[in-house]
Parts: structure tokens; sequence; C-alpha cells
């Protein structure tokens, strides 16, 4: 058994409106992979308004902000989890950090520099957990399937999970447990076209409870031109973030469509999104293997018209991963979490199968002062 630690996981996805926070008692079993956690706490802090202003502009318009926005995230990530995480006695902290900029196999670049939490908190930081993957040949991501993975082996059953952050992404896990049949991939937009266009057009951070989407219509011309993105043609193994659907991609849709309501674009956002997963789906998933279960997470699952639609086009029941001990909104910190562990016990936790790399690596890097 590798030994039992407790490490405190800070995630900032792509929806870039919070930092989420927990505290987990963690364990593998090194001759079976068994993963044993127990959540102790957490919390979601959001960000303010400013520190979304920050990362949306060194995201969508300034090149030079690289430097400056590690060293004011870095600050705010102590600022915000301070005396959350003061309450436990944590041997280690796992951070994500917040993508800024990802490329498929060129580069992967997360903000929020680890040695302000070092200096407060006196424990090592692990961070940094694209870069490897990227430098022997791979895309980087997604990270999530090496987690569903450990979570699912040993159920029986053939997973699929869909996960709705910013962006959405899919991992297959097959019943008879290998991590090499492991299949995982970007599909596409999650809530980042919904969230963008609602930003644009009403001032709203997001579509809450599809107030406006539910008073558009689904435009069959934009949905046409929408699922020729050659992104979601593209086949796995692949990634994506806002750089691809984020702004820039509501705007220009904007120019081509000007006479279109934006209510009806904004209703086409959402079924695009469903559409787009289930294309993947069927074309890379069920062509090859039978699925008995899926699983939805993310912050996603919270907009009623997205999962409506997503219940039609795949026609299936959807489970709760609560069901399998983790809370959606924080499956992704757990992943920090279970990422900070395997690279403190030198476990590989890429999969060549997802991200497209030329080997097993073990990911993340080590800051102590």
């Amino acid at each position: 058994m590798y030994k039992k630690l407790r490490i405190a996981g800070m995630m900032s996805g792509t929806s870039m409106d919070s930092l989420d926070c927990c505290i987990c008692d963690i364990q593998i079993n090194k001759k079976n992979m068994i993963l044993d956690f127990k959540i102790i706490d957490k919390m979601i802090f959001p960000f303010s308004q400013e520190t979304i202003d920050e990362i949306r502009s060194c995201v969508y318009n300034d090149s030079n902000c690289l430097d400056r926005l590690d060293i004011y995230l870095g600050k705010i990530f102590l600022n915000l989890s301070q005396k959350f995480i003061s309450q436990f006695k944590v041997d280690y902290i796992s951070i994500h950090g917040q993508t800024v900029i990802h490329i498929d196999k060129v580069k992967s670049i997360q903000l929020g520099n680890p040695k302000f939490l070092n200096e407060f908190f006196k424990v090592p930081i692990i961070y940094n957990f694209r870069e490897k993957d990227i430098k022997n040949g791979g895309n980087g991501a997604p990270l999530a399937p090496f987690l569903d993975w450990l979570i699912l082996k040993e159920h029986k059953k053939n997973y699929l999970t869909i996960n709705l952050g910013g962006i959405s992404n899919i991992s297959f896990i097959a019943k008879k447990g290998s991590i090499e049949s492991v299949y995982g991939f970007d599909v596409g937009p999650g809530m980042s076209l919904i969230d963008e266009y609602t930003n644009l057009k009403w001032g709203e951070r997001f579509d809450k409870d599809a107030r406006f989407s539910l008073n558009g219509v689904i435009n069959h011309k934009l949905l046409n031109y929408l699922m020729k993105t050659s992104f979601i043609l593209k086949p796995p193994p692949k990634s994506t973030g806002r750089n691809d659907f984020g702004v820039k991609f509501v705007k220009e849709v904007g120019k081509i469509f000007p006479n279109v309501n934006p209510k009806d674009i904004l209703r086409t956002f959402v079924n695009f999104t469903s559409k787009a997963i289930k294309l993947n789906i069927e074309k890379y998933i069920l062509q090859y293997h039978k699925i008995d279960k899926i699983i939805v997470s993310g912050g996603g699952i919270n907009h009623p018209l997205l999962i409506s639609d997503l219940k039609k086009d795949l026609d299936f029941k959807f489970e709760d991963i609560l069901d399998y001990g983790v809370h959606s909104k924080f499956k992704e910190c757990l992943l920090m979490i279970v990422l900070g562990y395997a690279r403190i016990n030198e476990i590989p936790s890429n999969i060549p199968n997802v991200t497209g790399s030329g080997k097993n690596i073990v990911l993340g890097d080590i800051y102590e002062s």
C-alpha cells in the first residue's frame, strides 16, 4: 500500500468563475490500484469580477499577461483558500492553476504561482500537470479519465462519463478494468459558448435555469453550420479550450448569422453542445463498444435545457456521480488530489490512449522552498 495522505486540492476550470477546494484523505493500493478516499470538507470560492476580468483579458486579449497574471492568481488562490485550508493539517496541496492557453501538442499554460501557497502553509505544492505529456508528444489533456478509471474500474460495467465544464469531455471505462482500454477526449464546448453568448448579449455570467435559451428555438441552418466545425469532426486523441470555443467563436457566429434572433442563437448553441457530444459518442465509442451506464458531471448539469437535450439525443438514463462518492462540482478538485498523490508516489497518471503521448508519464512538478 502507498502511504495514506491528507491532500488539499484546488481547481479553477475553463468556466473561469471560481476556485474549488476540497480536503481529502487518500490512499491507493499499490498492487491493484484500488482507490480509497474520503472527502473531509469542500468549499467553492467565487472569483470577484475583477479576477474574472483579469483572466478573460489574458485569455482573449493580452499576450503579455502571463508573468503578471501568474503572480496575481498565486496570491488570489492563497487569499481565497487560506482560512479554509488552515483548519486542517494537510501533507500536500495540489493545484491545477487557471488555463489561459491550450493548443494540442504545442503548449498548455496554467497560471497561479505556487510559491505563495508554499510560503504560507509550509507544505509542498504539486502543480503543472500537463507539460510533461505534451513534451512526450501528447495533448496534455484530458486528465480526468485517470480518475474515472480509478473510481469505476471495479464496477464490472461499461461506463461512459460526460463532464460538462466550460469544455465537454468524455471517458469510456470498459468493465474489464484495464487502463489500456480507457478512452477519453474533449468533445467540444460544454458551457463555454452558452456562457460567452449570454454574457455578450445580456451581460449575465451564465444562462441561469436556461432563462434566455428556453425562449428561443433551434435554428437548423445555424446548427448545420456549427456541426461542421472542424474540431467536432476531428478524430481523437484531441483536446481544446476557450481559444477554440470562446468569445471569438460566438462573435464570428453573430457576424455570419446577423439576422437570427439572439435567443434562437443561444438555444442553438445549447443544442449544438448536445449534438456534438452525441456525434462523438456514436462515432468513436458506440461503433466499438456497448455502453451500460452513463454518468454526467460538471457545472453543465445545472442547465436544465442542456440536460434535457442530452437525454433526448442519447436516449439514456443518466446516473449521478454522487452515487460513486463524488460531488459533481468537486470531481475535478478530487482529480487534482489524485494526480498529486500519483506524483508523490511516482505513479504514471497520463493515459497514452487518451492524450496521444508516446509513453506513460508521472505528471506534475513539486514546488517546495
